[in-house]
């Protein structure tokens, strides 16, 4: 160091500078391998914020506050608001814009005139594409990105996620995988819930005379369960009876052996929370929907209404609640997989956030977005009420249940 010292000292100013410039970051490098405690914070994220552009309670927690800080996701810098004061009224100055199904009933003149080519403009829903449909042609070429219940969205939001034990989802999924499940028996535990109940099926229901004619499904099945003295029991609004015990959860879980999880509409995909009254309950749920349940549920675990004749079906539930051994079969499902929300961060809201923060994304948009979401044949769902009458009606939305007469 002396000698090095000495050598600098024939060199003009600028030279020495700069030599130890060199020196003091050499020695810096050096020391910084003995430094204990380098745990230097990443610089700050910037946040990325999203509008609603109306409110909807998908996205809110019970107070009506933002659900998206309790989600517990991985990437957490997004957030959400409905006030489109936000940024003094420019909504450009949002990273993306979220639509949801009630959107696709405004007018043109009720969307953002302001866009920057930046801006992601969100379509996201739970609800079916039969109730919903995307009629004006103004939607098309207008979403950047889908968060739906359909699987072939960018963004899947289910309601309900299947795992297996070690805790890897299997479903919903187009490509579901079912491992082979060996020969076991139920628990002792779920023999002892089983053993006691002692009505046949019931049905919570709110959403009276749905156009999926589920409710004609239901008449032609109650008949022939007649013919073996069992009965559907329908409770909530439609049929203004409460459920015993003061919780429906309890009287499915005490007193019934199926659960009429029918779906509203019939709608590629669209299977709801309302297989879960069944699962949650120990009540074997009967679909009736338009989705592959096998993309969905456990194979062995429910009943699918849409393949049978109403009598089939109602001899298949007096067969299994006759003979305990039968009825047994649709509950070993439990030794292999668990139905529920899913693991903390699993929110579609959590994915929607990481793909906004995803560096690089291509810019995607949804040139035919009506053809998209309502499918092939749905756009007769955009004509006006006063089109439909019973017989129009019948020739259009009844060929999936004309067998049973």
């Amino acid at each position: 160091m002396t000698t090095l010292l000495r050598l600098l000292y024939f060199y003009n100013r600028s030279t020495k500078y700069a030599v130890a410039s060199l020196l003091l970051i050499i020695m810096l490098v050096f020391l910084w391998r003995f430094i204990p405690n380098r745990n230097i914070p990443p610089p700050p994220v910037s946040n990325k914020y999203i509008l609603s552009w109306q409110l909807y309670v998908m996205i809110q927690d019970e107070h009506g506050a933002s659900l998206f800080p309790n989600l517990q996701c991985r990437v957490n810098n997004c957030i959400f608001t409905h006030d489109k004061n936000f940024f003094g009224g420019d909504y450009s100055q949002f990273d993306a814009v979220l639509f949801f199904d009630k959107s696709l009933k405004l007018e043109e003149e009720q969307l953002p005139r302001n866009r920057t080519s930046s801006q992601v403009y969100v379509f996201g829903t739970v609800e079916s594409s039969y109730n919903y449909p995307a009629c004006e042609i103004y939607f098309d070429d207008f979403f950047n990105l889908t968060v739906t219940y359909r699987l072939d969205s960018d963004i899947n939001w289910p309601y309900f996620l299947v795992r297996d034990l070690a805790g890897q989802v299997l479903a919903p999924k187009v490509d579901v995988k079912w491992p082979k499940q060996g020969n076991v028996s139920i628990s002792s535990n779920i023999v002892d819930i089983l053993a006691k109940k002692k009505r046949a099926a019931a049905w919570l229901v709110s959403h009276c005379q749905a156009d999926s004619l589920r409710d004609e499904y239901l008449t032609r099945l109650q008949e022939h369960l007649y013919h073996f003295s069992l009965e559907i029991d329908v409770f909530g609004l439609c049929s203004n009876i409460k459920c015993r015990y003061g919780s429906c959860a309890e009287m499915f879980t005490r007193d019934y052996y199926f659960y009429m999880a029918f779906e509203n509409s019939f709608s590629a995909d669209y299977v709801t929370e309302k297989v879960l009254h069944g699962y949650d309950n120990y009540a074997v749920p009967i679909v009736y929907g338009g989705a592959n349940y096998t993309r969905f549920l456990p194979p062995g675990s429910y009943i699918n209404a849409h393949e049978y004749h109403p009598y089939n079906l109602a001899y298949i539930m007096h067969q299994a609640i006759k003979n305990p051994s039968i009825y047994y079969e649709y509950f070993k499902w439990r030794n292999f997989y668990t139905i529920d929300s899913g693991p903390p961060g699993s929110h579609a809201l959590c994915k929607l956030c990481e793909d906004l923060n995803t560096e690089g994304r291509e810019p995607k948009s949804y040139s035919k977005f009506r053809l998209w979401w309502n499918l092939r044949n749905g756009m007769k769902w955009c004509l006006p009420q006063s089109f439909w009458n019973e017989m129009t009606l019948v020739h259009v939305d009844n060929s999936h249940v004309i067998s049973m007469y």
